[in-house]
């Protein structure tokens, strides 16, 4: 955002750069793009909102907390030094680098509010427009585009929220969540520069390897489906609907256990010994559960169904690469189901086996069948199927993201709004459970929330 409106009143906009370059910064000044990274050129940028309680006044807020979180963003800068650059595709080039010059910065919008800071925060549906207020947005043009943007919005004796829009061509979620631990730790520091090991990025992108030439099919994939400049970095128009709902969903440790035994019961039951003696993961659990609740929700009548998720090729890949590495580093997969199959009394079980088995997969190579992914996915939306994917992980721990003054009493997944992802994260109250963000249209809500309450009783192994 970049003009008051009635929800919102700019107090500031202003730039944040890096402190001044040390010899003992890590980060470079510009950095080619890997396979990894050409697959997310123009998709829209990655928003989400942190909230946190602080029931201080507004002189408080501006005195107390703008001052603490500018200067350790500035400082954990010097360490993301890429992140104040931008995405440009100079004329010479064959494919955008991420290049940072001196005198770029980070742009911070700072903003106050009188809407209801915990309406706004909690877990019931709200439509998505009304959180818009409260992020950033990165300006395109078809050469350059912000890596990244900023908002801080004080709620006066409610609290403050940190928004982020973020270009997913640059980095992936595992990367900008280290980003936010990285600033956070340093803020709560008090501005001690120092960062742990698994919070210092590495940038070399020679550890990325191409041997299939993924690069050159990524990088043709797009424009041939989409009809864009072949040169152009302007965002796709992704629009989400007027009446787009936002809501939020719990499982807990004790309801993914108890899903998971009735998920192996039923496998038990009706499939062969090999599937049997698989054992579904949190994420395959999770998953099915959400993606089940929202085919009934649905009511569809294509006989398909589709599902895509994104793998962390970190530590999948020949030889490994480090787990603070910085940029992209995920793949994509697609799933493939029967609609009628997933909406019967089994259908978690069928849904959690063919996730399983594609999670199974991976072992037989990260990246077997990538050059087709692109292609795979627009032939399912030209199929007119519904396809859903997953965003987030609660890998990422974005709870633990404290600045000092306490865990985020919320951090919402905004942008899902336009891709139609349901989200994962990890749980406010860090006792195991799994955060699920879904978006909705108006007339859905109500019975996607009762699905999902009433699934819990059902998906229960009862003793005889």
């Amino acid at each position: 955002m970049a003009q008051s409106n009635p929800v919102v009143k700019v107090l500031d906009v202003c730039k944040v750069a890096p402190m001044p370059h040390t010899q003992n910064s890590t980060a470079q000044t510009s950095l080619p793009l890997t396979f990894f990274d050409v697959q997310w050129l123009r998709f829209p940028p990655t928003q989400r909102l942190f909230f946190y309680k602080f029931p201080y006044s507004e002189t408080t807020l501006i005195d107390t907390i703008l001052p603490k979180l500018k200067h350790s963003l500035s400082i954990t800068l010097q360490h993301y030094i890429p992140l104040a650059g931008n995405l440009a595709w100079p004329l010479e080039s064959g494919k955008p680098i991420v290049q940072y010059n001196e005198g770029d910065a980070v742009s911070l919008t700072v903003a106050e509010s009188k809407a209801n800071f915990y309406q706004l925060s909690g877990n019931s549906f709200r439509e998505a427009k009304e959180l818009h207020h409260f992020l950033p947005y990165l300006l395109a043009s078809q050469t350059r585009v912000p890596a990244m943007a900023l908002q801080i919005t004080l709620f006066p004796n409610a609290g403050f929220c940190i928004g982020y829009a973020a270009n997913h061509a640059v980095f992936d979620g595992k990367s900008i969540a280290m980003f936010m631990h990285s600033w956070a730790s340093i803020c709560k520091r008090d501005g001690e520069s120092t960062l742990s090991r698994e919070l210092t990025p590495i940038y070399d992108r020679t550890i990325v390897k191409d041997p299939s030439d993924l690069e050159e099919a990524y990088l043709n994939g797009w424009p041939a489906d989409n009809g864009a400049n072949d040169r152009s970095l302007e965002f796709q128009d992704m629009k989400a609907p007027p009446d787009a709902m936002l809501g939020t969903f719990q499982l807990t440790k004790a309801n993914i256990e108890s899903i998971k035994k009735w998920v192996e019961a039923k496998w038990q039951e009706k499939h062969t010994e090999e599937q049997a003696l698989i054992h579904p993961s949190t994420f395959a659990i999770t998953s099915a559960y959400t993606w089940v609740c929202l085919i009934k929700t649905r009511k569809l009548t294509t006989k398909k169904v589709h599902l895509v998720f994104s793998v962390d090729c970190r530590a999948r890949l020949e030889p490994p690469i480090p787990s603070t590495y910085f940029g992209n580093c995920v793949t994509g997969c697609i799933l493939d189901a029967d609609a009628n199959k997933c909406m019967e009394e089994d259908g978690v079980a069928i849904a959690a086996g063919v996730i399983a088995e594609a999670i199974r997969g991976l072992d037989d190579g990260v990246l077997k069948g990538a050059k087709e992914f692109i292609p795979n996915l627009f032939s399912r939306l030209r199929e007119g199927g519904l396809v859903i994917s997953i965003a987030g992980s609660p890998r990422f721990e974005l709870y633990k993201t404290d600045f000092g003054w306490g865990r985020p009493s919320k951090v919402e997944m905004v942008s899902i709004d336009k891709s139609g992802a349901f989200y994962l994260s990890d749980s406010r109250d860090g006792n195991g459970g799994i955060e699920i963000g879904v978006v909705l249209k108006k007339h859905e809500t109500e019975a996607f929330a009762s699905l999902f309450a009433s699934g819990l009783e059902y998906h229960q192994v009862h003793k005889s």
